[in-house]
Parts: structure tokens; C-alpha cells; sequence
């Protein structure tokens, strides 16, 4: 199997018990990583999420073989400006009630406008620097 047959099996948001296949280990061990910063995520609306480019860049990097340079990931690359309630669902690997009750209770910034909510990408990617881990771990360096 080549390395882009092994991550197509894998969706592009992934949950705790995805990365614990990954890198072969317990989910417990997995949200260990994630409290210390080591592994990168975002935790939102109490829960882990982790975006496969970023686990794929975390483990080249961690890898005893050389490998090219890596770009900074825009995990917000191919969506909108303006991401409605199933591109937050996509994005977030959550289920519809979850996105309207992230949104509802502020999890996700929004703006609820004639009966719709609005939310903006750069929202979005603002909310995602705030709930990253990794955003602590360089804060303390």
C-alpha cells in the first residue's frame, strides 16, 4: 500500500480513535498527547479535533528519515468566505444538532440573521487559533 492509499482510508477531520489507529497506541494515550500539546489539535465544544494534513506534517517531522520542507496548512483553503451549516459540519466532523448548538452557545462565532446563521471563514480560522494546542506550547517557549 503506498503512503496515499494508507491516508485516503482516513477522513480529512479526525477523532481521537482515528489518530490512536495512527500512530498505534490508546485512545487515552491519544488525549494525553493532545492535553500536552504534543500531538496537535484543537479542542472545541469539549471534544478533540484533529485535521489530517496537520497529524500527516506532525509525523513527518517526528520522522527519523529527511524530509522536504513543509508549508504552513490552511485547513480553511477550499471552503467559502461565508461556510454554512454543512461546510461547519464537514469541517468539524459533527453531526448538524452539534454545529447549531457549537453555534448557539458561542463554540462557533456567528451571527444569527434572518433566521439563518452566518459565519464568516476568518471567524472560523480565528476560533481555531484560539482552541489550538499548539498555540499554548509556542506561548510558554
Amino acid at each position: 500500500m503506498s503512503e496515499e492509499d494508507y491516508w485516503a482510508e482516513f477522513p480529512d477531520t479526525l477523532l481521537t480513535a482515528d489518530v490512536a489507529k495512527i500512530i498505534r497506541t490508546g485512545v487515552g494515550a491519544v488525549r494525553a498527547r493532545l492535553h500536552a500539546g504534543t500531538i496537535p489539535g484543537y479542542h472545541l465544544g469539549g471534544s478533540w479535533i484533529m485535521f489530517k494534513p496537520e497529524i500527516r506534517a506532525w509525523l513527518a517531522s517526528a520522522s527519523n528519515q529527511p524530509q522536504p520542507p513543509s508549508r504552513p496548512v490552511d485547513l480553511l483553503a477550499t471552503y467559502p468566505d461565508e461556510l454554512s451549516h454543512h461546510d461547519l459540519a464537514q469541517l468539524l466532523r459533527k453531526s448538524k444538532q452539534t454545529v447549531y448548538t457549537y453555534l448557539e452557545r458561542g463554540v462557533i462565532p456567528g451571527a444569527f440573521v434572518g433566521g439563518r446563521w452566518v459565519v464568516h471563514k476568518w471567524q472560523v480560522r480565528d476560533r481555531l487559533t484560539r482552541a489550538s494546542n499548539q498555540a499554548a506550547a509556542t506561548d510558554t517557549e
